[in-house]
């Protein structure tokens, strides 16, 4: 990960992924957005008994959807499903215990899942962050299992269910870490690197970027849509990164704003009118976003290349920006927005190729552990 990329992620975060940052955003919501009721609509959470994936989950309730929570820990599972039933009134709550990193149990799943409920959204929200190499009982890089192979196994699998319901959606909970890596298909076990999890699990992060991006493509009946929640205060924050935790444990998003956006894309109508296939968040306006990018890489070079011609600097810039993928609209309300997937002038982009071979290698591994049709009847 180069310094540019570092430097201008971390201010980004600074003035978006936090409480603040969501604050300011949630001056400009639209409040009918979330004033539906889901009753007879059923939901999967993945990862939903703590942390986002209980919040999110606990605002549908609220709603009335039917929610499935899948879950790793019974014991834990059964608690939140107790706290939910008791905050919401909502009983139709059901438990899955399924660990996300066992690819074969997640096909077993997802085809008996399949003979019994219907499905109107999935949120994939499971993860994890293990910050030393840790391999699978099926010999799998820990974070890669969960992150990127069990989201793509489960999805995959439960596409045909959802194509038969009304308004189907598929979101994934990603993170705004994504920002710092380029999609790298050479090494997705990263087993040719010094492991660094952090970088490991921001990796998997761009991979579900490119997942969505690629199902969209494919599935035009089913609205997919992948977001970062923002800095929040979890208990996977705490326990995966605990010296970030320490020193920003005052401007982190509570569990409720950073399931925000995930709510608003599972049961808002506005949702489904953006393009399937977009990143999402809560953010500032679009016009102070461009400029405080604009003056940061405009600082940057001029710092780097012993310049201080800002001025044109910035008309380059400016001029660079559509084909970055963002747009100098002078809209000044802030919102849950689809935003770029990547950070100006960062050279993460990937090719078409790559990101096919990203989708052929997940469908040849996740095939390495589909159960025979046999066994699954």
């Amino acid at each position: 990960m180069s310094w540019y990329r570092s430097a201008v992620w971390f201010l980004k975060g600074l003035r978006e992924y936090t409480r603040s940052g969501y604050e300011c955003a949630s001056k400009h919501f639209v409040p009918e957005d979330l004033e539906v009721n889901v009753t007879g609509r059923s939901f999967m959470i993945t990862g939903a008994n703590s942390g986002i994936g209980k919040a999110t989950a606990t605002e549908i309730a609220k709603k009335g959807g039917t929610l499935h929570l899948v879950c790793r820990n019974k014991e834990r599972a059964e608690e939140a499903k107790r706290e939910i039933i008791t905050e919401t009134g909502n009983e139709n709550i059901f438990l899955h215990i399924l660990d996300m990193s066992n690819p074969k149990g997640i096909w077993e799943f997802a085809e008996k899942f399949k003979t019994e409920h219907k499905l109107n959204v999935l949120i994939n929200n499971a993860g994890c962050m293990v910050n030393k190499r840790e391999l699978t009982e099926d010999g799998l890089e820990k974070n890669f299992a969960t992150n990127t192979l069990g989201t793509y196994i489960l999805t995959t699998a439960l596409l045909p269910l959802l194509e038969k319901e009304d308004d189907p959606r598929v979101i994934i909970v990603s993170s705004g870490g994504m920002l710092v890596q380029k999609l790298d298909v050479s090494d997705l076990q990263s087993t040719n690197v010094t492991f660094d999890g952090t970088m490991v699990y921001a990796q998997n992060k761009r991979q579900q970027v490119v997942l969505t991006e690629q199902w969209a493509k494919v599935h035009k009946n089913i609205h997919f849509s992948v977001m970062h929640p923002g800095w929040a205060d979890t208990p996977a924050v705490r326990s995966a990164m605990p010296e970030f935790y320490e020193r920003m444990k005052n401007k982190l998003r509570t569990e409720a704003q950073g399931a925000d956006t995930v709510v608003w894309l599972a049961i808002s109508s506005a949702a489904t009118k953006q393009t399937s296939g977009l990143f999402f968040q809560e953010t500032v306006s679009r016009l102070q976003r461009e400029i405080s990018e604009l003056q940061f890489i405009c600082k940057f070079d001029a710092l780097s290349s012993g310049l201080n011609k800002d001025c044109e600097w910035l008309a380059k810039y400016r001029s660079s920006f559509p084909s970055l993928g963002i747009h100098t609209s002078r809209s000044t309300a802030g919102n849950r927005q689809p935003v770029s997937t990547h950070l100006p002038l960062a050279r993460t982009y990937s090719s078409p190729a790559e990101e096919e071979k990203l989708m052929e290698a997940l469908e040849q591994l996740s095939q390495q552990f589909k159960p025979a049709r046999s066994l699954l009847l």
